[in-house]
């Protein structure tokens, strides 16, 4: 069973009964899924940028798990073909960061192959950083030789 996440943003230039009636549809595909709620639901906000001449947008967010894939792939067709849906984001949160990333050796190989060049490459910093940090006290210390010999002189 795979755990999804579903954003929704409807335009905000439509009134309130005609977004609750756009959204009781689309909750209809996915409320008898398992572990359903409406995580959040942040009300009429305003974009950060226009989408499709839109400035304002109703935010909606579905957490559920399910076994079926059509009903994503059904809730995609339904918003995709709704010219009143600005965006829409369906994650499957579970392919990503969840159980089955976690025992997948793929995934597996690739984070710690990941990991070991991040280190490698720290170490390298490390060592250009302690190089530098030497070079530049040998500097100051040229440089600060022969400002003393030039007090002495003087």
């Amino acid at each position: 069973m795979a755990k999804y996440e579903i954003d929704l943003i409807i335009k905000g230039s439509l009134k309130e009964a005609e977004v609750k009636s756009i959204v009781k549809e689309y909750e209809s595909l996915i409320k008898k899924e398992k572990d359903f709620n409406v995580d959040n639901e942040m009300g009429n906000k305003l974009l950060a940028y226009k989408i499709h001449g839109e400035s304002n947008g109703y935010y909606f967010i579905y957490n559920f798990e399910s076994e079926d894939p059509s009903i994503i792939n059904e809730f995609r067709r339904l918003a995709d073909l709704d010219t009143n849906v600005l965006r829409l984001l369906i994650i499957n949160l579970e392919k990503i960061y969840g159980y089955k990333a976690s025992i997948n050796t793929k995934k597996i190989e690739k984070s710690k192959k990941t990991e070991s060049i991040y280190k490698t490459k720290q170490e390298g910093y490390k060592k250009n950083k302690n190089i530098e940090a030497e070079a530049v006290e040998e500097i100051l210390d040229l440089e600060g030789g022969n400002e003393s010999e030039e007090i002495e002189n003087e």
